[in-house]
Order: C-alpha cells, then structure tokens, then sequence
C-alpha cells in the first residue's frame, strides 16, 4: 500500500511535469520509465557513493556531501538513460524534462524508504510529496539544460561542472536550513526561490525551442461558433467567427480579417509565443495603462483598453511575437548576474538560434 500511494502521487507528479513540455511532449510510457529506472540507478550510485563517504547533519556536509552525492548521482543516471532515450531526446528542453523524471523516481524511492522506517507512513509521504519530491524535482534542473547543450549542441564541459555545482548548492541548501536549527526559519523562503527559479529557467528555454510553431493566418482553425468581439481596427465586426490554436481561443473578423484575442486569451498567446515572460504581469500592466496603444513601433499590433482586445493580421502579430520573443532571451542573458550563469550553463551557445 504504502509503494503503491507513493507511486501514485510520483505518476500525478509526472504528468504535472509533462504539461510544461508545450510543444512537443514526451511520451509518457518513456518518462514513466525514465523516472523507474532513472531513479533506481540514481539511488544505486548514491547508496554506493555513500559507503565512502561519512555524513554528519549539518550545514556543510549539506552542501559539500549530500547535495554533491545525490545530484552527481542524478547527472550519472541521465547519462545513463540517455543511452536509450537518444531518439525523443530532441529538444531544447526536454534535458529539463527528463533530468526531473530522474529526480522525481528518486524522490519517490526515497520517500518509500522513509515512510518504512515510520509509524505514520501515509503521513510522511504526503508531507514529503509537498516538499521533498518537489525539492528533489527543482534541484536537478541546471543539469538537465547543461547536458543536452553538451549532447545536441556544443560541448559543454565547463557547462556541466558548472550546473552540478550549482544543483548541489540548490540541494544542500535545502537540507542544510532543515539541519540546522537557527536557520530552520529560511526553509519556505529558500523552498520558494529554488521552485520559481527552476520554472523560470525552463521558461527560458522554452524560448528556444525549435518546435514551437508559428503563428500565421493558417495557424487557427474554426470551431462553428460565433463571439461577441468588438474589432477595434474596422469598428465593423459584430459576431465575429471564433477560432482555436493550442488553447488560445480568438476570432476572425469578418470584414478586415483581423485576429481578435481578448483578455484571457491574450494570456494563452503570450505563454506559448513568449514563454520567457510573465505572462500573467503583462496582461495586467496592459489592461492597468486604461488606453488604446499600438504594442510595436509599425503600428500594427492593436490592444484596444476599452474592449480589452489585441488586433492585429495573423502573420503580422505571429512576427512581433517571434521578434520580441528573441528581445526577451537576450535580455534576459543579458542580465549582470543571471544572465552570467546561464551563458555559463551553456546558453550563450543557443544564442544564435531563431524561431
């Protein structure tokens, strides 16, 4: 019972992880497998490592033993699989992907031990299925990205040594503020920032992928129904057709062949076109500024306050989305610190890569 309600929340885990692969998902039976035989040979190597190595519960056996054992362990175990997984290893994100279903069969493996030694095994797996496995999930990440730079792109070792040192930084802080008991009160902080800067870098690679489509005047299809969307650009359009692409829902007007993308959707568009930007910040500065504005310096992209529409020709608005998605990467590579690491995990050799 026990293994079987560990796994259980590792398989909900896993596909969590799969709904941020947007563009070309991973099979599902290999990440199953990735993250079962992944995990059993990233704890095999930890266990074997562990022989060697004397471990006390404290700050800096936290940061220079355990978290430098069980991440070196992981990195281990992807290279492994990824003797078998060659074939659906072909995108920019999907190191990302598959180093996190290692993480999350180990975190499960993990747990399943732990929840043996205990009296209250439910209990301790649901609570480290909040933190643990999620932990585990955020710590690997630097190597997932690093590794198949290295693998599909240029050789990446100084990239690699980097993103085990910082996963281990990641981990060891992590355990280290549960050691040590004066710092226990920088756990939900430090458990925060590791999440959100994991999910942002896999938003930043995104950015890069060469399986996202674009956006042109084929790219939506209809769905039979009408919206009531007002054209800001022909004043004209009354019941215009709606129309679907991946879950951005949106219209055609009938008169100038605008697309018509309100609020919410506009949202969907941003997150999938511009995965790097905080798409739900860019909304709200949108609606916040209470005016009509052209978002390009052609004038071509409309976002109309009083209706809270975006207009523009499909083609038209699919190039500003591919142009200002390349603005977004290198700003963000181009930050002083930030952007610093991530070249250094091996980004600056994406750099000239376009949509």
């Amino acid at each position: 019972m026990i293994i079987g309600f560990a796994a259980l929340i590792g398989v909900l885990y896993l596909m969590k992880i799969r709904s941020y692969d947007m563009y070309e998902k991973e099979p599902l039976l290999t990440l199953l497998a990735v993250a079962i035989f992944g995990g059993i040979t990233a704890i095999a190597i930890s266990l074997f490592l562990y022989d060697f190595v004397e471990v006390r519960h404290n700050f800096l056996d936290a940061v220079f033993k355990i978290g430098l054992i069980e991440e070196a362990s992981k990195l281990l175990a992807l290279m492994f699989v990824y003797l078998f997984i060659r074939k659906d290893f072909n995108e920019i994100v999907d190191g990302i992907i598959y180093i996190t279903a290692i993480s999350l069969g180990f975190a499960v493996i993990e747990n399943v031990f732990y929840a043996l030694k205990d009296d209250q095994a439910i209990l301790t797996i649901v609570m480290r299925s909040l933190t643990a496995v999620i932990g585990h999930i955020a710590f690997s990440g630097y190597m997932g990205a690093a590794f198949i730079i290295h693998v599909k792109i240029h050789r990446n070792y100084s990239g690699l040594l980097l993103a085990l040192a910082l996963s281990a930084l990641a981990h060891g802080l992590y355990d280290g503020v549960l050691f040590h008991e004066r710092l226990n009160f920088l756990f939900i902080f430090v458990f925060i920032v590791l999440v959100m800067g994991q999910l942002w870098m896999l938003k930043i690679l995104l950015g890069f992928s060469a399986f996202r489509e674009e956006l042109t005047d084929a790219s939506f299809t209809e769905t039979g129904e009408t919206v009531s969307l007002h054209c800001p650009h022909c004043a004209l359009s009354e019941k215009p057709k709606a129309v679907q692409f991946w879950n951005i829902r949106a219209a055609i007007c009938d008169f100038c062949g605008h697309l018509l993308v309100h609020n919410q959707n506009i949202r969907h568009l941003t997150t999938y076109f511009r995965p790097a930007l905080n798409a739900r910040s860019f909304t709200k500065q949108l609606t916040r500024k209470n005016r009509s504005e052209f978002l390009d310096s052609n004038q071509k992209i409309l976002f109309d306050a009083k209706s809270m529409t975006l207009c523009a020709k499909p083609a038209e608005l699919g190039t500003w989305l591919a142009g200002t998605n390349i603005a977004d990467r290198e700003r963000i590579l181009g930050l002083p610190l930030v952007g610093f690491i991530l070249k250094h995990l091996g980004m600056r050799y994406l750099m000239p890569l376009r949509v």
